[in-house]
């Protein structure tokens, strides 16, 4: 590495950290005048008001560098390229007999590091702050707030669920109604009560909803567990210790997310989402498909997106970095204007398939992106 290379890296580096924190904190500033109240109140009970602040948004900091990745590896290079161009640095680097592929080179092995390590926080670190990401600032209070439930059927489990509204603090319904098409419709065609509590799976049961406060029945009254082919579909308090007598345990695939929308599971890994595709496609549709596409287009993406800006540095001698961060940014977002319509061609089914709504835009910009970059590299 030589000495130029080791300026281009530093200079690299800074100007990629000043834009993250500039972003990210006019990001958070936005967010946190919006609900100041909640998050005073926050810092009350955590003790610290600053304190609080960093334990909500380290996590959501991971989320923006993921978000903003492609965007900030274009706007970095187009920075040094330009402070090249404005000190004349570039044109005596060029007089010296170096090329112009030599002299980005070590600019884009940095953005590339960046892309891949965007791609491992993706994988490794986001995953586990899915819970902490998937929340509001009006989930910080730990107090009863209601949004409305969207109606969800577990076709494996033969199950509709249905209720008044969700409470997002503790994962439950409110007034809960379970209408029954499975086995356990032997014995009651519909369950209703108080609050639902979603519970995931552990060593006594797998995951489902406990429904409190359950109507007194007595055609359940002293029934057993309704049980099939080694598979749980109704659990009673008859012969399952851990429950009252006015409980039941109902055993379901569906996830608390899935039934307001779902939004967790951007946060989740790959192989959570290729998991969740083989198992629960029914529940979330083509953009599921569309989502695990792109989660390994990503990082090619987000290259292309840096060669389809990159030409419009290298072919220009015009020293005005305000004009080239409007050209660089105008190229983003026409990129992310035809990946976004084309996503939404493909999630609707109806005119291309979630498989080529996320391969077309880099099917459609790669050639060109690799061929202007490469022609304005040889002038």
């Amino acid at each position: 590495m030589t000495r130029i290379d080791r300026y281009l890296l530093i200079l690299y580096v800074r100007v990629f950290l000043i834009c993250f924190v500039t972003l990210s904190g006019l990001l958070i500033i936005a967010q946190v005048f919006t609900n100041l109240d909640e998050f005073i109140q926050y810092g009350r009970n955590r003790g610290n008001f600053f304190l609080a602040l960093a334990e909500y948004y380290s996590p959501y900091l991971l989320s923006i560098y993921d978000r903003t990745c492609g965007l900030l590896t274009l706007l970095s290079t187009m920075f040094v390229i330009a402070w090249l161009y404005r000190t004349n640095e570039l044109t005596a680097l060029l007089a010296a007999g170096i090329s112009k592929a030599r002299i980005v080179r070590p600019v884009i092995v940095m953005s590339v590091i960046a892309i891949l390590g965007a791609a491992c926080s993706r994988e490794l670190l986001i995953p586990k702050w899915s819970a902490t990401l998937s929340k509001n600032p009006q989930d910080l209070q730990g107090t009863e707030r209601l949004v409305p439930m969207r109606p969800t059927e577990d076709v494996d489990m033969g199950i509709l669920i249905a209720g008044r509204n969700l409470i997002t603090n503790t994962q439950s319904i409110q007034n809960p109604i379970f209408k029954f098409y499975s086995p356990a419709s032997n014995v009651t065609s519909q369950l209703s009560g108080t609050v639902a509590m979603y519970l995931p799976a552990d060593k006594t049961h797998g995951q489902g909803f406990r429904i409190d406060g359950v109507s007194i029945n007595t055609a359940l009254t002293g029934k057993p567990s309704v049980r099939q082919d080694g598979i749980d579909y109704l659990l009673l308090p008859a012969d399952t210790p851990w429950l009252t007598e006015d409980q039941c345990f109902v055993p379901s695939k569906v996830e608390y997310d899935m039934l307001r929308g779902g939004t967790a599971r951007q946060f989740a890994s790959t192989s959570d989402l290729i998991w969740r595709l083989k198992n629960q496609s029914d529940y979330y549709g083509e953009d599921l498909k569309l989502m695990v596409h792109s989660r390994f287009l990503q990082p090619l993406l987000d290259f292309t997106q840096l060669l389809l800006g990159l030409p419009l540095i290298l072919s220009t001698r015009n020293r005005n970095v305000v004009q080239l961060i409007v050209a660089c940014v105008a190229t983003f977002g026409l990129f992310f204007a035809v990946s976004m319509a084309l996503g939404s061609l493909g999630t609707s089914g109806t005119l291309i398939t979630p498989a080529i709504a996320a391969w077309a835009p880099l099917l459609i910009f790669g050639p060109i992106a690799y061929a202007r970059t490469r022609q304005s590299m040889m002038e």
